[in-house]
């Protein structure tokens, strides 16, 4: 090969490549489960206004981005959206209908507005997605087009899966092993196995030479490789989260497998009948204006006023509809909020405040906070999960140390945690009694997944564990006690402490400053602050992690309040802060903690730092801690399924604890079901509100943060990742088939990558079914997040000016923003052309709205 001819080679090499990533930009990322993050699977459609990306995802994925006009109707008939609502809704769209003149109809004067709204109501057609894009196996033979897909998920379960039989030749990378053992499947014709045989080794050179034989030239390149990618959006997500990894395998590798099976298929046998592709056309718009006629129950339009109607729906295609009854149902909810957030409380009492606890701004906290605030005494904030402490964290196991921050930065310091001066005999048994315990079961799954053992196993150890089975079934609170017993038994609790002298004073006094500044907590402590962090506990639940703190990585907080509360309970860290006119009282006393929001119960951490000075202030906050988990347990209870509605507070408590033991359970709790807005400013916006659980509450003081900084901090960051949260269960609501993960029932695990469902097929995206609906009824309310900002204006125009992902979610409709200076200032919305009054183009609340969020 000549020097220029190897050029040529490595050129066209890299050429694809780079069409390969250019193509993967409408994947969304899979993390995997044990540290399952939210994500918006069109988040590479974010440059794109919100209603353009969902046609565009509709065109690559031939999925809808919205919910069918038969969800919106039946709203409205319940009342979640009013025709006030749709009035509004299109008047925002088509602004000239305000003076527009009557127009007669059937005898009646019906104005173009009233007109539209009938269609909205009535109107008949609709356009369902269709898949634009395409491979030829789709085109020609669509059953090879399956062949593919079903050889693709094999072969990447096989990958990614750690069972009995791991993939033969796997430490050599994906495409190395699955080229050597393709030709092998028995599966596929002989002439298929021929043609895999010639395969280069190469993936490049694979993918080359198949897009060559099946003529998808150098202009349709990247349009056909997404094609291919979007076929299995799982797979190709995961692996996409994987490059540059070191997992042995990345998009070029997947590609190249595909593109040579469909090459190979196609050049045996492409005798199927090509695939009907019906051409939906929807009704013109004088069908619809006649159609419209009838359901009103007018007779004699003549073909003048027929005529005159059509030409104003032609203004509003059907195309149109289901966007606008989205932004109706949003402006319900949004407008009701508002008005609401305009009559909270705004005099907190904080003279008589003893104690501060500070939760995170997940949506589940917010009704932890307002019961713990009705029993007096209490004020609460609200912190991104790890407070600020982008930790590396290695418990007292040792083991492989974990990344416990938000996924858009990287650990800063790394934490361990350690046996405090009096409590190392203690330690020790803890650590013995975890490795022989961890010795058990890694020899119990060994023995699973070896060939012959299972049947010894049986043999061996069944008669001990059916009735531990039965035992789970059938009283799976009793069955849950005993072993967190004997659990506690084996691996008896120690006195630990967290090493944060690895971190130079400077760095821990700039910590507490940035996260107490964020938080506008820099006067007015009382005797305890409490940082609450959040977890979650069930059995037999892949998607834990997406129950546990975003925030952390998809892991409990529990470390990361304890950092910070060591940092903060620091003399010294608290002498260079009173130079920073933060005067933390020498009575103040900092306490870490945790809520398990399945069991809503919170337990104090590392109560053996607590000095004596404050062990009654501790002993009145667990009282105080039982009281408001018990409160907000009976407020789950009436959503959950098969939870009775009438309970005493002791009886839901018992009951969302049993189940988080039950391994049965498929509900053990919402999430972040419903969530619906993000609100930043003082407690005093929404004090004395029940927020239902829907909103973020991030606490920001604007005049402790004259720069901006603090609210620059927390719309890039938290609101940010707020946003992904709300677009993972937006998506998983309205495309359950492509961006959720179907039904929990029939899940398998494959690996730590995700799960499928039943034994083979796509890599599941997003959340199970039972995490946003309860049998065909949706929990989840699928609306874009809202927004709510109380600080200057000028301010968040900054902000927004010099952060492009800002413009990009506020400019493309994908956040909504309401801001207002100051309580007693009327809301604004942010537009790209400046900001005007919210209530100019929203629709006024209905006694709905003020219950619902009241």
């Amino acid at each position: 090969m000549t020097a220029t001819e190897s050029t040529t080679i490595e050129g066209r090499r890299a050429r694809l490549r780079s069409d390969v990533a250019l193509a993967a930009r409408v994947l969304p990322t899979h993390y995997p489960l044990e540290t399952f993050i939210a994500v918006n699977p069109l988040a590479g459609l974010e440059n794109m206004p919100f209603d353009q990306a969902i046609r565009r995802a509709g065109d690559v994925y031939g999925t809808p981005g919205i919910l069918r006009i038969k969800d919106f109707r039946k709203m409205h008939g319940a009342g979640r959206v009013t025709d006030a609502d749709l009035d509004a809704a299109l008047s925002r769209r088509y602004p000239n209908l305000a003076g527009a003149e009557p127009l007669r109809f059937g005898g009646r004067d019906l104005s173009p507005l009233e007109l539209m709204r009938a269609d909205l109501l009535h109107g008949v057609g609709c356009l369902e997605p269709v898949r634009r894009y395409r491979t030829r196996s789709e085109e020609l033979a669509p059953q090879l087009a399956d062949t593919v897909d079903a050889q693709t998920a094999k072969w990447c379960t096989a990958f990614f899966g750690a069972g009995a039989w791991p993939m033969p030749g796997r430490e050599s990378g994906f495409y190395s092993a699955w080229r050597a053992l393709a030709p092998r499947d028995p599966s596929l014709k002989r002439a298929v196995r021929a043609r895999l045989r010639r395969t280069s080794e190469r993936a490049e050179d694979a993918a080359l030479t198949a897009l060559e034989a099946l003529g998808v030239g150098d202009d349709r390149r990247i349009a056909y490789l997404q094609a291919h990618l979007s076929r299995l959006p799982g797979w190709a997500a995961h692996i996409h989260w994987g490059s540059g990894k070191s997992v042995g395998i990345d998009l070029t590798d997947y590609a190249a497998m595909r593109l040579a099976y469909e090459s190979a298929l196609l050049a045996v046998d492409h005798s199927d009948r090509p695939a009907d592709r019906p051409v939906a056309t929807p009704p013109s718009a004088r069908e619809r204006a006649d159609h419209i006629a009838t359901v009103l129950g007018l007779v004699g339009v003549s073909d003048d006023e027929l005529s005159v109607a059509a030409r104003v729906l032609a203004a509003m295609p059907v195309t149109a509809r289901e966007p606008l009854w989205q932004s109706a149902f949003e402006s319900h909810y949004r407008g009701g909020l508002l008005r609401a957030l305009d009559r909270a409380a705004r005099d907190l009492h904080r003279e008589h405040i003893h104690t501060q606890v500070v939760t995170c701004i997940d949506t589940r906290s917010e009704g932890l906070r307002r019961h713990l605030e009705s029993l007096g005494g209490y004020q609460t904030l609200g912190f991104a999960g790890f407070f600020a402490a982008a930790i590396r964290f290695t418990d007292l196991m040792g083991g492989v140390a974990s990344d416990l921050c938000p996924v858009l930065i990287a650990p800063s310091h790394e934490i361990s945690e350690l046996a405090s001066a009096d409590g190392t005999h203690q330690a020790e048994r803890r650590m013995s009694g975890a490795r022989r315990l961890a010795g058990a079961e890694a020899a119990f799954h060994t023995a699973k997944e070896a060939v012959a053992a299972p049947f010894t196993l049986a043999e061996a150890a069944g008669w001990a564990a059916a009735p531990l089975a039965a035992a789970k079934t059938l009283t799976p609170a009793l069955s849950g006690a005993i072993r967190r017993h004997l659990h506690t038994l084996a691996v008896p609790e120690a006195a630990t402490v967290l090493s944060v002298d690895a971190m130079p004073l400077a760095e821990r006094v700039l910590f507490a400053n940035v996260a107490l500044a964020t938080m506008g907590l820099v006067d007015g402590f009382g005797r305890l602050v409490v940082l609450c962090a959040h977890g979650s506990s069930s059995e037999n639940n892949p998607y834990q992690a997406a129950l546990d703190c975003g925030a952390c990585g998809g892991q409990a907080g529990g470390p990361n309040a304890r950092t910070a509360v060591a940092i903060l309970n620091e003399t010294e860290v608290r002498r260079e802060l009173r130079g920073m006119a933060i005067d933390i009282p020498d009575q103040t006393w900092f306490v870490a903690a945790q809520h398990d929001t399945t069991r809503d119960r919170i337990q104090i951490l590392d109560r053996h730092l607590i000095p004596a000075t404050h062990q009654e202030d501790v002993a009145r906050l667990d009282v105080d801690l039982a009281h408001a988990g018990a409160a907000l347990a009976a407020e789950r209870c009436a959503t959950l399924p098969g939870a009775r509605r009438v309970r005493t507070r002791a009886r839901a408590a018992r009951h969302v604890s049993t189940r988080s033991v039950d391994w049965a359970q498929v509900y053990p709790e919402w999430g972040l079901a419903d969530n619906a807005a993000f609100i930043v400013g003082p407690r005093d916006m929404s004090a004395g509100l029940d927020l239902q659980r829907r909103t973020f509450l991030h606490s920001y003081d604007a005049e402790v943060d004259a720069d901006g900084s603090a609210l620059e901090t927390i719309m890039t960051a938290p609101l940010v990742v707020a946003q992904w949260i709300n677009c993972q269960y937006y998506f998983s609501a309205v495309a359950p088939d492509v961006f959720g993960a179907g039904t929990k029932t029939v899940h398998n695990v494959v690996g730590s990558a995700g799960v499928i469902s039943g034994h083979n097929g796509d890599l599941r995206l997003g959340l199970p079914w039972q995490s946003i609906a309860d049998g065909s009824r949706l929990r989840h309310e699928p609306m874009r997040l809202l927004a709510v900002i109380q600080a200057p204006l000028s301010r968040i125009d900054t902000i927004i000016d010099r952060n492009p992902i800002l413009q990009r979610l506020f400019g493309n409709e994908w956040v909504s923003l309401a801001a207002r200076p100051s309580a007693e200032a009327p809301w604004q919305q942010w537009t790209r052309t400046g900001w005007r009054p919210w209530f100019e183009s929203y629709s006024l609340p209905t006694v709905l709205d003020e219950e619902r969020v009241s």
